[in-house]
């Protein structure tokens, strides 16, 4: 016996449906709005089984099948409608149907797919047992409990939550190897959330740079929350390193920016653009008796070089922050063109190099305002303030401003060409300044 939920508007099949599974002991919910559905699915409720209808008032089967799996309902769904174009078909089992049954149809059929469901959740409810011992509270805050990412990696500690996800400390057993586990919330399991997480997937499997950081798995939990498995970085973000100190010494900020050139550069020869670079996606991983080695994260805003819908964007006084944020990237490190929604090119990320080096440089980004939009408009109306204006206790080489001011150019057909051309520059100018070190070292 089996507890389901049914949603119909069609009282008259829904009636025999709830006779027909009463004979064979099964305990029947029936509603028939897909708001009541929606509801039902979301309570407490533990169902064994969902039948959905597809067209119901209010909301459709399948805004409530979406809505159930991106809540984390993991319980078999059953599609029950007169739809019967295989494009239809295609769409129901893309989101989240473990079958689908079109009408008319026989009872005994319904049966038959009913106990198939049952069969097959039931196989694969298999709860494993979790690494460690003393980590139960850290599995809990991520739904980890029982899955089966759980038993092959031991959790160890929460690195960092914010409002998409979180990033776990885990070991690898056998390895001994430490690795970084990100996962998204679950209440951030929609489908721009998810499809922005597979995004960073795919674009960092399609690169192999020391200066990027590696995944070595990708996946989604039986909780349906997906997971990525990347390279455990001992060391802190330059926007920490930025908040502690201020400006950096002007060789240390030059070869943390190139270091980070050189990898975005590597990702524009394979094609993708970052779209989202700023202080808190460089990491500098720590190395003993060594300088601190650049990984560029978060390659959730990546743009791959392959057919796009362009986004579309009436103006910018008409946008939300919050909105803007999420989708295009972080206002400080925006270029002009980016600001104003235009299609986007390595230009744009050298601009946002631009940007971080200069608060590198000085200790604060080339834009300041009291809120975002005020920030985003000085992008596209105002010059930026001479390196020695904010820091005048600096000794800045002469060439540095005008390398510096190409890269921050509001028109990107000012800027530099590509990326490998402005960290050249950049290169040359910590070459220059090493060489006058070691003289007076000397």
């Amino acid at each position: 016996m089996a507890k389901i939920l049914y949603v119909d508007d069609d009282l008259q099949l829904s009636s025999a449906v709830e006779d027909w599974l009463a004979y064979e002991k099964h305990s029947l919910e029936v509603v028939h709005t897909g708001f009541e559905g929606w509801q039902k699915s979301r309570s407490d409720n533990q169902y064994d089984l969902l039948i959905l209808d597809w067209d119901l008032p209010d909301i459709n089967g399948i805004d409530i099948l979406k809505r159930y799996r991106a809540s984390g309902g993991k319980a078999p769904v059953l599609m029950l409608t007169g739809h019967t174009d295989v494009n239809d078909k295609e769409l129901g089992l893309d989101s989240g149907a473990d079958d689908y049954l079109t009408k008319p149809f026989h009872m005994k059929e319904l049966s038959a797919r009913i106990r198939a469901l049952l069969r097959r959740m039931e196989s694969q409810a298999t709860v494993y047992k979790a690494l460690g011992s003393g980590n139960e509270d850290v599995l809990k805050r991520a739904n980890l409990t029982g899955t089966l990412l759980a038993s092959r990696y031991e959790f160890l500690e929460v690195l960092g939550e914010g409002g998409m996800g979180m990033v776990f400390k885990a070991m690898h057993p056998l390895m001994e190897k430490l690795v970084a586990i990100k996962m998204l919330h679950s209440h951030q399991l929609k489908e721009e959330s998810i499809e922005r997480f597979k995004r960073e997937a795919k674009a960092v499997s399609r690169l192999d740079h020391h200066n990027i950081i590696t995944i070595h798995d990708f996946g989604v939990t039986e909780h349906n929350q997906p997971y990525m498995v990347m390279e455990f970085i001992d060391g802190k973000a330059l926007a920490d390193l930025m908040s502690e100190q201020g400006a950096l010494e002007i060789v240390s900020a030059l070869d943390i920016c190139t270091q980070a050139g050189d990898g975005i550069a590597h990702a524009h020869d394979m094609g993708i653009l970052h779209r989202d670079i700023k202080p808190s996606n460089i990491m500098l991983k720590q190395y003993t008796g060594r300088p601190p080695v650049v990984k560029i994260l978060d390659f959730g805003f990546a743009k791959l070089k392959e057919p796009e819908i362009r986004q579309s964007i009436p103006s910018v006084q008409s946008l939300q922050l919050t909105q803007l944020g999420q989708v295009f990237g972080s206002p400080p490190y925006m270029a002009p063109e980016q600001v104003r929604g235009k299609s986007l090119d390595e230009r744009s990320d050298i601009y946002a190099l631009g940007c971080v080096a200069y608060e590198a440089l000085t200790g604060c980004p080339p834009h300041l305002g009291e809120n975002s939009m005020e920030v985003m408009l000085k992008h596209l109306e105002e010059d930026v303030v001479p390196l020695k204006e904010l820091r005048p206790d600096f000794n800045f080489p002469e060439e540095l401003e005008p390398v510096l001011f190409k890269a921050l150019a509001r028109s990107r057909e000012e800027r530099y060409s590509s990326m490998r051309e402005f960290i050249d520059a950049l290169e040359a100018i910590k070459l220059k300044l090493k060489m006058a070190q070691g003289g007076q070292q000397a």
